[in-house]
């Protein structure tokens, strides 16, 4: 009797051993070879990029060695950072670029805040990202080409920003996407052909393309005419909408929503 309980205590010593085991493994896979959390450096960096009036990153702490108990993180089973959950919470202030580094996140959640200037090429990195939300806020600049590289992406929400240039052709490479919804920025150009089953893309005046209320050849029509001289032609009265050349200069100009738009490019 006794030899059996030295052998049931002996398997429950090497079982608990095991376990300790793995949970090293799994602390010490996202330690630097200084022994700090890459993703808490990741995680602190993004903190202090924004500005968070109401505290709810307070007890994210760059002395920590484990994230997941923070606020707005959530982990994944093997203890790396999936999620970041961050809706409406009043942020402004900036996202960093250190967010690359979060590389097992799997869905950002940041819309209706005020963070503000441009989407950082960084984020291109998170290849597992499926689910990226930061609509309404105020996010300026152009789209990152390197959104073409989250190859698992589903759901793209960039609605309601102030961001501006053209819809990057690397969304034409992502064959997963469900909803992309860019509407209401300052975009322009011809889209792209991007495969979501829900496309949107209203409340850009400058934006023409398949999805777009005007057709490309329409907005931007071949000019039939000498640059020398002074022209202008509507080739759309019902909406107002023209182009002209004056010398070396290429110009466009359309009435929307009460208000008057110009465009003015050098040739």
């Amino acid at each position: 009797m006794a030899l059996g309980v030295g052998g049931e205590a002996g398997f429950e010593k090497k079982r608990v051993v095991g376990v300790l085991h793995t949970l090293m493994e799994i602390s010490t896979a996202t330690l630097s070879p200084a022994g700090i959390n890459y993703e808490v450096v990741a995680l602190v960096a993004i903190k202090t990029a924004l500005r968070d009036p109401y505290n709810v990153l307070d007890n994210w702490d760059i002395n920590s060695v484990d994230p997941c108990s923070w606020r707005m993180v959530t982990c994944s089973s093997d203890g790396y950072v999936s999620a970041l959950g961050l809706p409406s919470q009043s942020l402004s202030g900036t996202l960093s670029p250190s967010i690359g580094n979060l590389t097992n996140l799997q869905s950002v959640l940041l819309q209706n805040n005020a963070i503000s200037g441009p989407i950082p090429a960084a984020i291109g990195k998170l290849e597992k990202l499926h689910t990226l939300d930061l609509s309404n806020n105020t996010f300026s600049g152009e789209m990152p080409t390197s959104l073409g590289n989250l190859k698992n992406l589903n759901y793209l929400r960039l609605n309601n920003n102030s961001l501006t240039g053209p819809c990057p052709e690397s969304l034409s490479k992502l064959n997963g996407l469900t909803l992309v919804d860019l509407s209401f920025n300052n975009l322009s150009g011809s889209l792209p052909k991007i495969l979501a089953r829900t496309f949107k893309v209203t409340g850009n005046p400058l934006i023409c393309g398949p999805k777009a209320s005007d057709n490309c050849s329409a907005v931007f029509p071949e000019p039939s005419f000498s640059p020398a001289q002074w022209s202008i032609r509507l080739w759309n009265k019902q909406s107002s909408r023209g182009y002209c050349f004056w010398g070396k200069l290429w110009c466009c100009l359309f009435h929307h929503n009460s208000y008057w738009f110009a465009c003015l490019v050098a040739i």
